[in-house]
């Protein structure tokens, strides 16, 4: 009896500790899962975050891509623009020649004038 008096009180002990063991067992997984949760939860923001990159990179190179369509047609519009200049200079070039060979023609014309009047007024 008395051995039995001694290994009851080690056996309570050792249901306790077996108990606390299960205890921290049981905290140990319930944070466990908690982990897992947040992990999940922090893979998940990740793909959303890859995701909106993604849409991010699709609309900067649809934004490159717009950006060289309009470098293109400004460097198209600067020589449409340039040759009109050039077109219209000629054109005034042109205009200026028959001017002044209209205007030299005038002034003969003017001088014969001149001097016919001189002539008979004398």
């Amino acid at each position: 009896m008395a051995d039995e008096h001694k290994t009851q009180p080690m056996l309570e002990a050792i249901l306790e500790g077996q108990r606390q063991f299960g205890l921290q067992l049981t905290e140990l997984l319930a944070g466990q899962v908690a982990l897992t949760a947040k992990v999940d939860a922090l893979a998940t923001k990740q793909d959303e975050l890859a995701a909106r990159q993604d849409e991010l990179a699709a609309r900067q190179d649809e934004l490159a891509a717009r950006q060289e369509r309009l470098e293109l047609a400004v460097i198209e519009l600067t020589r449409e623009v340039r040759n009109g200049f050039d077109d219209t200079n000629r054109k005034i070039d042109v205009l200026n020649n028959r001017l002044l060979t209209f205007e030299t023609r005038l002034q003969r014309i003017d001088d014969r004038l001149h001097d016919e009047i001189l002539a008979r007024t004398r």
